[in-house]
């Protein structure tokens, strides 16, 4: 959609070449930041953490052997990210500015070439990282630097549905970031920079000495980073690998008085009450909490909330800021629910044979997940609504829609996102993971929440009270099914022992 906008706009207006190399910079700069973190993350965990490494380091392998298989699982379990987030706006490029059909062929070696070189400078990082600057408190740092940027990405993300709007001037913004004015020459010899040229050389302008030039300038750089990458694991990936199987053993967790976990669970416990389904629901509670990564997450969505509510403050608020904002709430409110609903039978994957062995039926394991989900997801959306209504100058026949919009958009969506999560390759029950099936629900489900979001407020806006009513329908129907599906998908996963 922003790829669409943008490209577009340059088309119409005959922009500068210049300005258009930096629009499609911006566009891989973006992907490099989240396919670098992915691969930041994945080498550390299948280059030094994954089970089978000590056992492939027991072997006569030489360790260079090893790292070149770890290398190239790790680069073709990134893939998909890179043509994810680079693959949309490089293809509306060429539809928009009509580039000949080898511009679509040459995509893929394109992508194979970036996620070469990305892949090579960040696991040559992360091998000096652990052969000379390991600790304890770097690897935690790199972990949070991680789930930064997923977060930040969460963030920007939704703002390219508002590419239209002049009242967030998404579109002007790159615009302005992307002119020639405000780009440094030293960049020019980073990786998404001369991978944009190589975008160039398709455009009719281009001679076929130039395209050469650059095909080789691209498959000369990709192979000379995976042999540098190479010749430093022959050095050093073998001690650094021994680093951090010493620091883990020396990092084994010591046993604690439980006094205070335990009256503090015992406070939650206290709160819910008795019975089957609260204790579920405090069971699943304190799966979600238990990753840290997650309360990050949390924490770093309500900074980006509060820094908005502050600046639409300053801004005098109005209507179109309420309206914003109620959307931003509730979609934040889904966002930190997904570790409950999406990928709460997942985390449960290590003691599934707990729920098959235990005297609970289908009913109430579902049931118990979308509560807890549809809990928090409220807990949070009304606080922040009451916040935002408190604290900006919304007219006070709005404040209605805007504490109410939570209230009737949350359970279908937290029914319809608990339901996705029992679907075999969400809770990864297969037998081989499918990455890639889940990216895709992942993407499919993010576009119905967003549009179970938005609809209610335009209904509120255009004050349709057919629209309205016919949303209200539609999400009960949506709840309905939901509701049922999700049972029926986890009875054919658990063997149940008590009839529903």
């Amino acid at each position: 959609m922003l790829g669409n906008s943008l490209f577009s706009h340059l088309r119409l207006t005959e922009a500068d070449p210049a300005l258009l190399l930096g629009v499609i910079n911006g566009f891989v700069a973006f992907g490099v930041i989240v396919v670098a973190k992915e691969l930041m993350e994945g080498s550390l965990k299948i280059l030094y953490e994954a089970p089978d490494t000590a056992l492939l380091h027991a072997t006569p392998m030489r360790p260079v052997a090893i790292f070149g298989y770890k290398f190239v699982h790790l680069t073709l379990t990134r893939f998909l990210s890179i043509l994810c987030f680079l693959g949309p706006p490089w293809v509306m490029f060429g539809l928009i500015f009509e580039l000949p059909w080898h511009f679509y062929v040459g995509l893929f070696p394109t992508c194979v070439c970036l996620l070469i070189v990305i892949a090579s400078y960040v696991t040559i990082s992360m091998m000096f990282i652990a052969r000379f600057f390991l600790s304890g408190g770097l690897i935690a740092t790199l972990k949070v630097l991680g789930t930064a940027v997923s977060v930040t990405v969460g963030f920007l993300l939704p703002l390219t549905l508002f590419t239209a709007f002049d009242a967030i001037p998404v579109k002007q913004f790159l615009l302005d970031w992307a002119t020639p004015e405000t780009t440094d020459a030293a960049a020019k010899w980073y990786p998404h920079e001369w991978i944009g040229q190589l975008l160039l050389i398709w455009t009719a302008e281009s001679t076929i000495q130039n395209r050469r030039g650059w095909v080789l300038g691209g498959v000369g750089g990709s192979v000379a980073s995976v042999g540098m990458a190479t010749l430093v694991a022959q050095l050093i990936y073998q001690r650094g690998w021994e680093n951090i199987r010493l620091l883990k053993a020396k990092r084994r967790p010591i046993r604690h008085n439980g006094g205070s976990k335990a009256s503090w669970l015992k406070g939650i416990a206290v709160a819910l009450g008795r019975g089957p389904i609260k204790a579920m629901m405090l069971k699943d509670f304190l799966i979600y909490v238990r990753h840290s990564g997650r309360l990050i997450a949390i924490l770093m969505l309500t900074l980006f909330l509060a820094v908005h509510i502050g600046v639409l403050l300053l801004q005098g608020g109005g209507m179109n800021a309420a309206e914003s904002l109620t959307v931003q709430i509730v979609l934040y409110s889904v966002f930190i629910t997904f570790g409950i609903s999406c990928n709460g039978f997942r985390d449960e994957a290590k003691t599934w044979w707990m729920l098959k062995s235990a005297p609970v039926t289908p009913r109430l394991v579902f049931t118990g997940k979308f509560l807890t989900a549809l809990f928090c997801a409220l807990v949070y959306a009304e606080f922040w609504s009451l916040v935002a209504v408190y604290l900006l100058p919304i007219p006070r026949h709005n404040w209605m829609s805007v504490l109410l919009t939570p209230v009737i958009t949350l359970p279908a969506g937290c029914a319809l996102n608990t339901a996705v999560g029992t679907l075999p390759w969400m809770a990864e029950l297969t037998q081989q993971p499918k990455p890639f099936l889940r990216v895709m629900t992942f993407t499919a489900i993010f576009i119905v929440n967003v549009g179970l979001i938005i609809v209610p407020v335009i209904a509120w806006h255009t004050e349709n009270l057919v629209l309205f009513t016919g949303l209200m329908l539609v999400l009960t129907v949506v709840f309905i099914v939901s509701y049922r599906w999700g049972i029926t998908n986890l009875r054919k996963l658990l063997v149940a022992q008590y009839n529903t």
